[in-house]
């Protein structure tokens, strides 16, 4: 696949254009200078070409910390693309922008000029001062409002030829979707730098770091997997800037995405109450949860002491007893393979069915053991059906609603996790009224 790298000085337009090209709004899009930060990748589709888009950081003379890391990663995207779009904003050349494109003529690459903001044929007339840049006629776009994209997509058409050799694939296999999710600063970025054997994520001390949702792909023990970094999920009353909340709303929308999902949790911390708010999400959506404790490399060591925090974490967050909590080190990868094998576990559960039979024999099993009795009646469950994977629901219809307690409900979910398995799923079980005949 051909790689075209969107590169370009801050707030010239280049997330908006990412976002045009790939038909979704995957780049966070903000008038603030800066907001892209790690290298956002997208597929694009057009004339039998597919077109792996990257869209890059601003390209500043900044030395600070943050920004020195955002250049890294967008010099790195030039020197792998097949392709450089270099972006610029109608009639405000900067200095900086010479330097840079100095860098792409000595990478030898070739490089189209995308004059953005010429919202009308009026300004047109603003891309001649561009032709010094030196690669060929720059072409007058508005990414915002969709003008001249198709000549830009001819001459993206034209400097990166179909191949001819590219054998179609006909693997229809699904893949396996994962979000790291938490709070800032617990060492997400570190897990999936880790885990993929790349420096995909900017890591800094600074909360906030990532912005956008970070995606790279994997092959693990033959199956497909995309791991999804997010922006670490503050309260709502911390947030704000406008850059923040999109992130955040980012960082729960790949929640719903997702199949499953990455608590990570500093080891050194206690469990907060946002942990369990972002919980909550994870089981509203259904998705598979998997609690990480990162940098137990730095917690003292002792034979109980793993127990311990286990027994600690159930009794303070009694959400999470249904899934496994795996203790890794992101700086070591101590644990890491345990959370890729873990997780395939979990799809299977996600995606595991139940027939009416076993649910029947079941019900037959816990009813002998214990069926509660009132004033009210004698409960009776007539029969149970799987209604949904992700997420995994059961329906089990009953005589009276009104007989059935919120201990016996409990007692039904526990024995069917005993019977069943279902490790790191959230089940949802419902109980209705079985209709009578007439």
């Amino acid at each position: 696949m051909k790689q075209l790298a969107i590169v370009g000085r801050p707030n010239v337009g280049k997330s908006t254009l990412f976002n045009r090209f790939i038909k979704q709004r995957k780049s966070i899009i903000d008038p603030t200078p800066g907001v892209t930060r790690d290298v956002v990748f997208g597929d694009m589709h057009f004339e039998n070409r597919d077109i792996m888009l990257v869209d890059t950081g601003g390209l500043t003379d900044s030395e600070e910390e943050l920004n020195v890391e955002v250049q890294k990663k967008s010099l790195a995207a030039i020197k792998e693309a097949d392709l450089v779009l270099f972006l610029v904003e109608a009639g405000n050349p900067l200095p900086i922008e010479d330097e840079y494109i100095n860098m792409v003529r000595k990478s030898g690459k070739d490089c189209i000029i995308a004059v953005n903001k010429c919202d009308s044929p009026e300004k047109d007339g603003m891309i001649n001062e561009y032709f010094s840049y030196g690669f060929g006629e720059p072409i007058p776009i508005s990414a915002a409002h969709n003008r001249n994209i198709d000549l830009l997509l001819e001459k993206i058409s034209e400097l990166l030829p179909e191949d001819r050799d590219m054998v179609q694939s006909t693997d229809n296999e699904e893949m396996l979707k994962i979000a790291i999710v938490g709070k800032p600063n617990v060492g997400k970025s570190s897990i999936l730098n880790r885990i993929t054997g790349k420096e995909r994520s900017i890591v800094s001390s600074i909360p906030g770091t990532t912005r956008d949702v970070i995606d790279e792909k994997l092959v693990f023990e033959e199956k497909k997997i995309l791991i999804l970094d997010t922006a670490g999920i503050r309260r709502k009353s911390k947030v704000k800037e406008d850059i923040e909340y999109y992130s955040v709303n980012r960082a729960i929308k790949t929640i719903e995405n997702a199949d499953v999902t990455l608590l990570v949790i500093d080891s050194l911390e206690e469990v907060s109450d946002q942990d369990k708010k972002i919980t909550d999400q994870i089981i509203k959506n259904g998705k598979g949860l998997i609690v990480v404790l990162n940098k137990w490399d730095l917690v003292e060591k002792n034979p109980d002491i793993l127990r311990e925090k286990k027994e600690m974490l159930v009794y303070k967050f009694p959400q999470i007893e249904f899934a496994p909590i795996i203790p890794v080190s992101a700086k070591t990868g101590k644990g890491l393979e345990n959370i890729l094998k873990t997780s395939i576990r979990i799809y299977g559960n996600l995606n595991k069915r139940i027939e009416t039979s076993q649910l029947n024999a079941f019900i037959e099993e816990i009813t002998k053991k214990y069926t509660p009795t009132s004033k009210k009646g004698f409960l009776k469950i007539y029969y149970a059906t799987q209604t949904g994977t992700i997420p995994v629901e059961f329906v089990f219809f009953i005589n009276k609603k009104n007989l059935l307690t919120d201990n016996y409900k409990q007692y039904i979910i526990n024995r069917f996790r005993e019977k069943f398995g279902y490790s790191g799923v959230p089940i949802r079980i419902y109980f209705r009224d079985k209709k009578k005949k007439d």
